[in-house]
């Protein structure tokens, strides 16, 4: 069995053009946490994930700063990044998607077989794979898509 036999036609998506805003609008009604982000002929250019956003409004910049506790030293992370969660996103938002996406997709060819797409899917970790049909987006097969297929004998 190939990946074209099961895949998901219907991909919600991003172009590179958008804004974060799109990002988060999608991910919202769609109640899904990855997205590819094409170009104008349906390209895939990468993708992004909510992961990526937690990156960008989570607290950076941590320092180990030695203490003196009971003539003993110790060191302890300080962090020095003291800007609000809503204000990261907020300056966030109007942000390009490419700033913040990662560029190398999970991708899977069209004719692959599913026992590749599978170990792939395993190997790297991802909630799906993109699936490129003559270079461009043709769907995505997640891992329940394809346990859902073999558990059915197909």
């Amino acid at each position: 069995m190939v990946v074209s036999d099961i895949i998901v036609r219907d991909v919600v998506k991003v172009k590179e053009s958008d804004r974060i805003r799109d990002v988060l609008e999608r991910f919202l009604l769609y109640r899904i946490c990855e997205l590819p982000v094409v170009n104008d002929r349906n390209e895939i250019v990468g993708w992004i994930s909510d992961r990526e956003i937690m990156k960008r409004i989570g607290r950076t910049n941590p320092a180990i700063v030695p203490a003196i506790m009971c003539c003993v030293l110790f060191p302890y992370a300080v962090w020095f990044d003291d800007e609000e969660i809503d204000r990261k996103l907020y300056r966030l938002l109007d942000c390009n998607v490419m700033e913040v996406a990662t560029r190398k997709a999970p991708v899977v060819r069209f004719d692959s077989e599913l026992d590749d797409a599978a170990a792939l899917l395993g190997r790297l970790g991802a909630c799906s794979l993109f699936v490129e049909k003559n270079g461009v987006l043709a769907g995505k097969i997640s891992p329940g898509d394809i346990l859902r297929c073999v558990a059915a004998g197909r």
